[in-house]
């Protein structure tokens, strides 16, 4: 028997070994036996007749369930699992072979839709998460990053091959499992991030994943709670020793212009009447620090950005406004809280301008960039000399300042979902307030 025959040839050459034999001995025998030779004749072609239609009815039987194994396998390794073997009335023996095929055919389409489902439920999670993922090659390439991360990173996701950003440098020193706290410039504002690296395997090569997360804005929400509280704390302390000392002041008062003689009347009531005052500019310096407490939920409306500059202007009079972009723009927010936010910054750049000896001079412009608006309020002031301490309630460079105006509008803006930043003009003197808000 040739080694290399096919399958089905070596079983129809097996069959034939033992077929032949037996007609050639029945052939001799009959003629030994002087049987007519005709009737020997005749015997032999009906036997080379049945051993050819048996030989090829075997190799197609064979050929055909060979062919219909390889189909059913090479539609599994497509990925097409909608095929199903069945056998015939008279083929038992390949039941349990077929109804094998079958149950990893369905075993494959049901793990299939749940790796499918999974998928797009990962996707889903990418896509609205507001952590920024990133996954890097061994040469600092990114090779994957979802829609956060290219929203802070700036990346085009139309480019395959992108360099990691030089913000990351210090990812290519973490392990596998390991976090560091970094920051990073966003929007002309330092803001701190905690990055996580994990390494996975695609295709039998190796990846760094990057979860990159906001923990400014966690820490900035629970300072501004902090302050809050201690603020409704200070207030009702201070509110239930204001009262009685306003109070027994003015019972002093009253007791001093009627029973104290002339002489020392004068200045027990010019002391007493100056308790009162203080009590009650205290009060009133401790009433305004209420405002970071009470701040309510913004009610937003849609609000022209031309009307709310423009009522702001009037209470500044002594200001140059100017408006670099002609055009309106509609805005989505709550008008009250808004003008607030823009009284506030246009009474910093005032005083700002007072205090550099200068005519004040505000320059006001605005840009829609893919549903993004930026709003920068520029100033001829002295400027910023101290960045620490900006955004820290009670603190304040001005004699008669109270602190809560960069608080105030900050707790506003982050109330819209944006960010507030303060930087010194570059070209000249003065600082500029960028706002930068989501449009709905």
């Amino acid at each position: 028997m040739p080694k290399s025959a096919s399958y089905e040839s070596q079983l129809c050459y097996l069959y034939l070994a033992s077929a032949v034999p037996l007609l050639f001995l029945l052939i001799v025998t009959m003629l030994l036996t002087d049987i007519s030779v005709w009737l020997v004749a005749l015997c032999a072609l009906l036997g080379v007749i049945v051993l050819t239609w048996s030989t090829l009815y075997i190799k197609q039987k064979v050929v055909y369930q060979l062919r219909t194994q390889t189909n059913l396998v090479e539609a599994l390794a497509q990925g097409d699992y909608t095929l199903r073997a069945h056998t015939g009335a008279h083929e038992n023996e390949l039941t349990p072979l077929f109804n094998a095929i079958n149950r990893l055919a369905e075993r494959l389409s049901a793990q299939r839709w749940q790796s499918a489902e999974s998928q797009q439920l990962v996707q889903t999670v990418l896509e609205h998460i507001d952590v920024a993922i990133l996954a890097i090659d061994d040469k600092q390439t990114i090779a994957l990053s979802n829609p956060a991360a290219q929203t802070l990173f700036a990346l085009d996701d139309t480019r395959t091959k992108q360099t990691l950003p030089k913000a990351l440098a210090v990812v290519s020193q973490l392990e596998s499992g390991q976090s560091q706290v970094i920051e990073l410039p966003v929007a002309l504002q330092t803001k701190r991030y905690n990055v996580h690296a994990e390494q996975y395997l695609s295709e039998g090569k190796a990846f760094k994943l990057l979860f990159i997360t906001d923990v400014h804005s966690l820490l900035r929400s629970e300072e501004r709670h902090a302050w809050q509280r201690l603020i409704r704390v200070m207030s009702h302390e201070i509110n239930n020793s204001l009262s009685p000392i306003t109070s027994i002041s003015q019972t002093l008062a009253k007791i001093v212009n009627k029973r104290c003689e002339p002489d020392i009347q004068a200045p027990l009531i010019e002391n007493l009447n100056f308790i009162q005052h203080r009590a009650g500019e205290l009060s009133k310096f401790i009433e305004s620090y209420n405002q970071l407490a009470r701040l309510p939920e913004p009610e937003r409306k849609t609000c022209s950005l031309h009307s709310l500059i423009a009522n702001c202007q009037k209470l500044f009079p002594q200001c140059e406004f100017i408006l670099l972009n002609a055009h309106d723009l509609s805005l989505c927010v709550d008008p009250v809280q808004f003008e607030q936010l823009f009284i506030n910054l246009f009474k910093n750049a005032c005083d700002a301008a007072e205090q550099a000896n200068v005519d004040c001079q505000i320059e006001i412009d605005w840009q829609l960039i893919n549903q993004q608006v930026r709003i920068t309020i520029c100033d001829n002031g002295i400027g910023i000399k101290n960045t620490d301490n900006l955004f820290v309630p009670f603190y304040s460079t001005k004699q008669q300042g109270s602190g809560i105006g960069l608080v105030l509008c900050q707790q506003i803006i982050e109330a819209h979902q944006g960010r507030l930043s303060l930087h010194n003009r570059q070209t000249q003197q003065g600082c500029c307030a960028a706002l930068t808000l989501e449009q709905l």
